[in-house]
Order: structure tokens, then C-alpha cells, then sequence
């Protein structure tokens, strides 16, 4: 686990009951910058993506779940019953920071609100997700990331040409929540420095989303209350720019992805050697090239489809035109940059054999971060995070003869 007394996070402790992408994302990102990160499972339902991917391996790990639940230990805990609860309790309430992403009310019914907690903890710090916001008229609605994508407009938002909505394939919304979860706690702890207080930190996901998807995803429909021209009337492509102008483009062995309306203009023009279009009425001013953009894209297409991705790739460095090659995503260990930089390491994972992992995003001058490495069963460090709170050896073995608290050897 990292824990490195030069990690921003070293001496924290954090306690986490989250499952599926969003919460054990945030609590693997506090694990990286120092953290000490512990996970509590149901004994009968861990978080279900030990089961998903390719298949979980011995000890319900598979890759997915290992690189959103590395660096944490692992405690199973019936809180069905009364001691469970009262274990749950005591093991939360000795975190300095206890995050959950379950549906607004079920923390409450096991006895973990923040009102309770920091009751024993003034300088607890309790952050949730929640899909729906923690009350209102959807908040006990189920929520996942593609429910967002469809609430908030990504989904219009990525219609194809025949106006198909369609999902971005990714879990955008969850991995924008668990970002946003990081950064309030970060800042609620560097308010706990000056006040000694801790605080509640809820984000809904339909907030994180919005935020995330604003300003190059809404702002064309929303920010301008009276644009100078009325929405009705806006071409396709510019109400949904930026993103209508960067572009996917053939060359004679591979593709591209450039933004056509980026500056300099004339370096595009140069590296493809088409100073007619600097010219051109239609392409000549920046309105004219945004107006006739569907023009643009095919001929800017028919002179890039001429070119081997290296050739057009030289010569649109050689005039400054910012372009990349499209790789595999089996090939994105082998980017220059991302080796120069060292920011996927081979390791060995618990029941996986040797994996890839990215390295932590911050690069501090002065602090540590590491590429967390650890991983277990469901419960299988339960004995060590219980005697933590001073449960003894005899006490856990009558626990877990009680099938109040779990170790599992495999799954």
C-alpha cells in the first residue's frame, strides 16, 4: 500500500464502502498520493465487479477491479447484524476520511451519517456520489453512468449523421464523479487544517457530469440566452462544436485525429500543400471555414487520404499544425512520451500474474506518489484492520465462527 511518510496523504486513513466504478476509483486515486485505504465488502455481495471483465481469477480479481482497488486492504463485515454494525461503526468512525457511493439513505440505515460519525469524529470527513443528488425527486432512482449520459445531453450530443444518439463508451460521468469526490475531500482536509473541523462532501453525479460536460457540450444550447444566431436556425455541425471540428482522418496506411478550425490555418494549408484555400471565399475567413465545414472536412479528407500517416504527420509538424497518429490501445504503452514520461509500469498483481499500470497523474516537486500494488480477496485482510481497533486474535476467530466478520482464502 502506499503510505510513504513523503506522500501528500501519508498518515491519512480512509475508509471506503464503495463498489462498481465511481467511489473505488476515488479511493484508489487517495490510496496513490498516500493514503491509507480500506474497503469494507459484504461478506454475501462484494462489489460485483470482482466478477465482471474477462472473468474473475482465484481470488475474485480481475483487471478491471484491480486497477479501480489496488493499494487498499480488504475487510469483510456482516452488517446485517448488531455487532457487524457496531464494527462497521467503530471502523469508519476511526478514519479521518469515510467515503461511500450507495444510494442516498443507506449509509443512514446502517448507523454511518455523517451526523453520527463526527459526533465521535469532529474531524471526520464523509464524501458520497450519489447519482441523483442526496435528496429531491430522483434521488432513490438507480443510477448509472449511462442514465447520465442520457439526462444530461451526451447522448444528443454524440449523434452520428443519420441522427442516431449514441453513448460515449466510456464510463465518463463515473470517472468525472470520483475525480470530483478527490478534489472536495483534498480541500476539505486542507480546511480541517485551519478550522480542526471536518464536513460532508456530497457529490451528486448529475452535478459532476453537467459541470464535465458544459462547456463544450452545453454551452452552445445554454450560455448564450440571446446567441446571435437563434438556435433553430444554427447549422448541426456548429452547435455541437468544438467537438464537430475535431476529426478522424485516413491516410494511405492508418488515421489521424487533427481539429480542422485550429490555428494556424495556414499551416494546414501549407502542409498540404493547398495555398488555394487562403484564398478561397468559402474557407478564407474563420466564419466562412466554420459555415462551410462540412466542405472543409472533405477536402482537407481527400488531401490527408493522399499521405502515409508518418509523411502527413512531418509535414504538419514542420508547419506547426498539431495532429496525432491513431494507435491501438494495445499500442499506448509504447508512445514515446508515455515511456519517456514513465507512465505505465509492469508489476505483479495478486492472481492477475504481471499487469501494466499507469503511473499516478501528479508529478509533485516535493512529494512522493507511487503505483500502488496491493490487492486481496474479498475480506482477506479482516483480521489485520479489525485488530487495528483492537480486537484481539481470540476475539476475531469467535467473530468469524459467528459469521459476523469474513476471510476468504478464494473465490
Amino acid at each position: 500500500m502506499a503510505n510513504a511518510s513523503n506522500s501528500p496523504l501519508a498518515g491519512i486513513k480512509v475508509v471506503e464502502i464503495t463498489s462498481i466504478y465511481s467511489g473505488p476509483m476515488a479511493g484508489m486515486m487517495l490510496g496513490e498520493l498516500g493514503a491509507h485505504v480500506v474497503k469494507v465488502e459484504s461478506p454475501g455481495s462484494p462489489d460485483p465487479v470482482r466478477a465482471s471483465g474477462l472473468g474473475p481469477g482465484p481470488d475474485g480479481v480481475n483487471s478491471i477491479f484491480y486497477s479501480l482497488n489496488r493499494g487498499k486492504q480488504f475487510c469483510a463485515i456482516d452488517a446485517k447484524t448488531d455487532k457487524g454494525r457496531e464494527l462497521l461503526f467503530d471502523l469508519a468512525a476511526s478514519a479521518d476520511v469515510f467515503i461511500h457511493n450507495m444510494r442516498p439513505g443507506k449509509a443512514e440505515s446502517l448507523g454511518l451519517s455523517y451526523e453520527a460519525l463526527s459526533a465521535v469524529n469532529p474531524g471526520i470527513i464523509c464524501g458520497a456520489i450519489s447519482g441523483h443528488g442526496p435528496d429531491g425527486p430522483e434521488a432513490h432512482l438507480p443510477a448509472y453512468d449511462y442514465v447520465m449520459q442520457a439526462k444530461l445531453g451526451m447522448v444528443d450530443h454524440q449523434r452520428d449523421r443519420e441522427g442516431r444518439g449514441d453513448l460515449v463508451r466510456q464510463v465518463v460521468v463515473d470517472k468525472t464523479s470520483a475525480n470530483a469526490l478527490v478534489q472536495g475531500i483534498l480541500a476539505a482536509l486542507y480546511m480541517r487544517e485551519k478550522t480542526g473541523r471536518g464536513q460532508q462532501v456530497e457529490i451528486p453525479m448529475v452535478a459532476a457530469g453537467l459541470a464535465f460536460l458544459w462547456p463544450d457540450g452545453l454551452a452552445a444550447a445554454h450560455a448564450e440566452l440571446n446567441p446571435a444566431i437563434p438556435l433553430e436556425q444554427m447549422p448541426p455541425w456548429l452547435e455541437s462544436a468544438p467537438g464537430s471540428f475535431l476529426v478522424v482522418l485516413e491516410t494511405t496506411d492508418g488515421e489521424i485525429a487533427t481539429g480542422i478550425l485550429l490555428p494556424p490555418w495556414d499551416g494546414l494549408c501549407l502542409a498540404l500543400e493547398r495555398t488555394d484555400w487562403i484564398t478561397d471565399e468559402r474557407f478564407s475567413e474563420a466564419l466562412g471555414r466554420v459555415l462551410n465545414l462540412p466542405e472543409l472536412i472533405a477536402e482537407v479528407s481527400a488531401e490527408v487520404a493522399k499521405y502515409s500517416t508518418e509523411e502527413v504527420l512531418a509535414r504538419f509538424e514542420e508547419h506547426d499544425f498539431a495532429a496525432g497518429k491513431v494507435v491501438t490501445r494495445r499500442e499506448v504503452h509504447e508512445d514515446p512520451t508515455v515511456k519517456h514520461l514513465g507512465l505505465i509500469s509492469e508489476q505483479a498483481a495478486p492472481g492477475l500474474g504481471q499487469v501494466r499500470q499507469p503511473a499516478p497523474m501528479w508529478m509533485f516537486s516535493d512529494a512522493d506518489t507511487e503505483i500502488t500494488t496491493s490487492l486481496n480477496s474479498t475480506g482477506g485482510d479482516s483480521r489485520e484492520v479489525l485488530a487495528e481497533l483492537g480486537i484481539s486474535s481470540d476475539e476475531f476467530d469467535q467473530l468469524e465462527e459467528d459469521g459476523i466478520v469474513f476471510v476468504a482464502t478464494s473465490e
